[in-house]
């Protein structure tokens, strides 16, 4: 094969010294950065990253408020300020909207964009697109960007300053990045390099959750960052971010995902449960419908074991709900424009009926 295929793998420092990189890694585009945060986040990391900054000999050009959505309105607004004009390059602290926002906007002006996450529910700090919302807070679209970020840092005590609940969805959402990749590519069809490296990269994001997450989870909450702790956020940021950038489309996506599209068209779901925690039920989901018994035993343990969700009740759903409204949004959304066979409205009502019953260790044929 001839065609041109690139991939742009993520660049990240970890550790509660990791803004002393700062210098090498931002001093090779310029002395000047603008810094654009979400609220909460800058409260809980400025203290950090400004006298970082000043060691390293770099200008803040401005302090910039995100916004509250990630929308193509206040990516606008941030792309035109002054502060940014000014810039070589520009920061983006805060969670998954912010960081999307921000990086959008660097595409548009074509500069640099270094994250800092402030909590650790996804990987949005090292990938390739951005996920935009309209300004009611629904979905929008999914922006392809030229570049990752320049780098990542991550900095465990702001992640620790954010609520445990956070860290909690990121467990549940980067575990469902290898089940969707693995299971929307076992069909068996030829697979390009980037689409192997990503599928092999996401079995990161769900064995060594296996082993670490439930003592990641006790040591948060006790403001301990272990091994256990550093290494189930990486695989919460960076290894779902490997397989975002490597693999083809078709394998970026599964029934979790779109599942959980589906179920945040119930309003509550959408204001009362977070993203992760959704997912990680659509995870469950997608291993049943599959009759991957040996994954389903893992996962479903493992989210009992930290009261990640494992029924429609977790959720605040009825068990006889019919879910034809949440299972139309789910058909139609584009993680499953690829499936290995044919998947129905009817065969993931079936799944979502069969994991009301499942009990570890006992296959449902």
């Amino acid at each position: 094969m001839n065609k041109m295929e690139s991939i742009y793998l993520p660049q990240f420092t970890i550790g509660n010294n990791a803004f002393d990189a700062f210098s090498v890694e931002m001093g090779r585009y310029g002395s000047k950065v603008v810094i654009v945060h979400g609220e909460r986040a800058w409260k809980a990391s400025k203290d950090y990253v400004l006298p970082a900054l000043d060691r390293a000999g770099l200008l803040v050009t401005g302090e910039i408020l995100y916004g509250h959505e990630a929308t193509y309105e206040n990516m606008e607004r941030i792309a035109e300020s002054p502060e940014v004009s000014e810039a070589d390059m520009i920061i983006a602290v805060g969670g998954g909207k912010c960081i999307d926002t921000v990086k959008l906007a660097a595409d548009v002006v074509g500069k640099p964009v270094f994250t800092i996450p402030s909590i650790a529910s996804n990987c949005a700090p090292v990938t390739k697109i951005s996920i935009m919302y309209h300004q009611d807070g629904s979905f929008k679209d999914i922006p392809k960007l030229k570049q990752v970020p320049a780098h990542c840092f991550i900095h465990p005590q702001i992640v620790l300053a954010a609520p445990i609940q956070y860290l909690w969805a990121g467990i549940g959402d980067a575990m469902a990045k290898h089940v969707e990749s693995a299971w929307s590519a076992k069909a068996g069809e030829a697979l390009s390099y980037g689409s192997e490296l990503g599928i092999t990269a996401g079995t990161m994001c769900f064995y060594p959750m296996l082993k670490d997450a439930k003592k990641a989870m006790e040591d948060a909450g006790q403001g301990v960052v272990s091994e256990e702790l550093q290494n189930t956020l990486l695989n919460i940021i960076v290894s779902p971010g490997i397989v975002s950038v490597s693999v083809h489309p078709h394998y970026n996506g599964g029934v979790a995902h779109a599942l959980f599209y589906g179920l945040t068209s119930r309003k509550h779901i959408e204001e009362r449960h977070l993203h992760g925690e959704v997912v990680s039920y659509g995870t469950l989901v997608n291993l049943l419908l599959d009759k991957d018994w040996g994954k389903l035993d893992q996962a479903y343990r493992l989210s009992q074991s930290i009261k990640l969700p494992v029924c429609l009740a977790d959720l605040e759903l009825e068990k006889d709900d019919p879910l034809d409204d949440v299972l139309e949004v789910t058909m139609a959304n584009q993680e499953l424009l690829h499936t290995p066979y044919l998947v129905t409205k009817e065969s993931i009502r079936k799944a979502i009926a069969d994991l009301e019953e499942y009990q570890p260790g006992c296959r449902q044929e």
